[in-house]
């Protein structure tokens, strides 16, 4: 699997901006609001980040991390955003668990080493998910290795 980006904002020059510099390190797919990444989500993920303005007052920020943490549940979020509230930034990581925060003018490549590092997170968060499940056996499985144990009689 591809270690994919969705970057989601609704200003076309900062979406353009960022997707040619983020372009350049990572395969990076646009939104140009919350429903059209929810949407991107659906159909063409899972994806490893989302980077995402605090900017969704018609779907509410909330609901709309939630939903695409729904849809690709590992996904590590990542917050763009431009005159953030405190008390959004405090909500997004107490609730969203959100794994970093940067101002539209931030240096792009602090943004790059985050989105590395987001990258990285995704992949221990399903390496665990995966050593979890590979962890538990089905009823087939246990016969067939109770099988394997039992000793065989000679008749």
């Amino acid at each position: 699997m591809l270690d994919k980006v969705l970057l989601v904002e609704r200003d076309p020059l900062v979406l353009a901006y960022y997707e040619q510099i983020l372009g350049k390190h990572f395969l990076v797919e646009t939104a140009h609001d919350p429903e059209e990444a929810l949407d991107i989500l659906q159909r063409r993920g899972p994806f490893a980040v989302l980077v995402s303005d605090l900017c969704a007052p018609e779907h509410g920020d909330d609901a709309f991390f939630s939903d695409a943490e729904r849809i690709c549940p590992d996904i590590v979020k990542i917050v763009l955003t431009q005159s953030p509230s405190l008390a959004g930034l405090m909500r997004a990581v107490n609730e969203n668990q959100v794994f970093g925060f940067f101002d539209k003018a931030c240096d792009p490549l602090s943004l790059i080493r985050k989105i590395r590092s987001a990258i990285a997170h995704n992949k221990r968060l399903r390496t665990k998910d995966a050593g979890a499940k590979a962890k538990v056996l089905t009823n087939e499985e246990r016969l067939f290795l109770a099988k394997l144990h039992q000793p065989e009689r000679v008749g």
